[in-house]
């Protein structure tokens, strides 16, 4: 009697001690959801509005998709609160820097990402670094399943690797299997990046890669140098590139001229181009001249390295067949062809009718050895055209008497700066 007694004593415990547990997780549960409530009286971000809260959580993303990949998943560990505003600002999740070599986690992560990111466009940077740059095929296949949405795509090679594996030109794809087997139809920026010194890559294969975004507006080199032997293999069937959409060509400065190649231009057709930089290059007169007319551009801005002086197309020549330019940047040395631009400006004033900004990087070592007539011719044109005017790297004051004129236009308005970046000859007292 005293064994059933005792049995029927511990279930009856038991049940109250469920009981009282679930009476605990009831209530740990309602304190867990007042404290919540507490927490969003007391944190002013949760008391904001969706749209300001996540407009504060969109300024504290880096400018750069390669350090910006982190914020979002901080964001989501700090509190309920701020998890559910981050899910819900979709604009956090439209970039992301994808580092190959990876593993194949990442393409089980990437749905999310872009999932998150609704229907807007992608930013996407991809930094490559190993052998054929790493590639991890199971994530470039997630990758490229979204690529209708790319808007903005950036390869960033790691070269200091790579010439650890080869001293020539890069081999930029590895392999083309990591490419979409359709377009990249709302891809509107390229940049092509080597991180820290200037690399090859080869041309047929960047061609391949362009050919894929049937609407880029942007192309962008940054230390890149593109090869065109015809020698080699990847080059075979290379063919000229049509880009009649592209808006802006840009080969980044930041390194030391290529006196022998300018041959990019021969391989191009830009009908559309309104930007071009190519500081890295010595250019022939010839060689800039057909470009030009093959494009038949409605070119705005034009920066040029050094201008080949041997060219039988004078500079002054070239620039007459683009009307329409309104900014002009080149790097020479003051004595070779800056003499004969600044006579043709001075002298022809139906060359670059609309120039409003024209600027000068001599070379750095260089000094002003521009003539009397020279300096004469200069005046005059700026007297004229009243064009924004920059000669950087200039390490003598121009003669006195044309300063003293110089100094004129910039009291009636004319903006002027001759000198080098630290000190301007055309600020200081006479």
């Amino acid at each position: 009697m005293v064994v059933e007694e005792l049995r029927a004593r511990i279930m009856k415990l038991d049940n109250e001690i469920d009981l009282q547990r679930k009476l605990l997780k009831k209530l740990e549960r309602e304190r867990s959801l007042a404290q919540g409530q507490l927490n969003a009286v007391l944190d002013p971000m949760a008391r904001l509005p969706l749209e300001i809260s996540s407009e504060i959580f969109l300024q504290s993303l880096a400018p750069s998709a390669c350090e910006v990949q982190h914020v979002p998943i901080v964001l989501l560990n700090i509190c309920n609160a701020w998890t559910e505003i981050a899910k819900a600002t979709a604009a956090l999740w439209t970039k992301i820097a994808i580092h190959f070599p990876c593993g194949d986690g990442l393409a089980e992560v990437l749905p999310i990402w872009f999932q998150r990111a609704s229907n807007r466009a992608l930013s996407i940077t991809i930094s490559l670094r190993g052998p054929s740059g790493g590639w991890n095929h199971h994530v470039s296949s997630v990758l490229w399943k979204h690529g209708e949405r790319l808007k903005y795509l950036e390869i960033l090679h790691d070269d200091d690797f790579a010439s650890r594996e080869r001293d020539g030109t890069v081999d930029l794809l590895g392999t083309t299997s990591w490419l979409p087997e359709t377009s990249l139809p709302s891809l509107e920026t390229l940049v092509l990046r080597c991180q820290h010194r200037r690399r090859m890559y080869f041309a047929s294969q960047t061609f391949e890669l362009i050919r894929l975004a049937p609407n880029i507006i942007e192309l962008v080199f940054d230390k890149i140098e593109l090869d065109f032997d015809p020698d080699s293999d990847l080059n075979e069937n290379l063919e000229k590139l049509f880009a009649p959409t592209l808006r802006r060509l840009i080969f980044e400065d930041g390194f030391e001229i290529d006196y022998n190649n300018d041959d990019v231009l021969d391989f191009l057709s830009l009908p559309a181009l309104e930007t071009l930089s190519l500081r890295g290059y010595c250019i022939t007169g010839e060689t800039l001249l057909d470009f030009i007319e093959r494009s038949g551009a409605p070119l705005q801005e034009l920066a040029l390295g050094c201008y080949n002086p041997h060219s039988s197309v004078s500079l002054h020549q070239c620039l007459r067949v683009i009307p329409s330019l309104t900014r002009f940047t080149i790097s020479d040395d003051v004595s070779r062809v800056i003499p004969d631009l600044v006579s043709a400006l001075a002298d022809y004033p139906s060359l670059l009718p609309h120039l409003c900004n024209l600027t000068i990087h001599t070379w750095p070592d260089g000094r002003s050895d521009l003539s009397d007539s020279s300096w004469k011719a200069l005046v005059r044109a700026l007297s004229a055209r009243r064009m924004q005017f920059r000669m950087v790297n200039v390490a003598l004051s121009p003669p006195a008497d044309f300063l003293a004129s110089l100094r004129e236009l910039v009291l009636d308005g004319v903006e002027i700066y001759i000198g080098s970046e630290e000190r301007n000859f055309i600020a200081q007292s006479p």
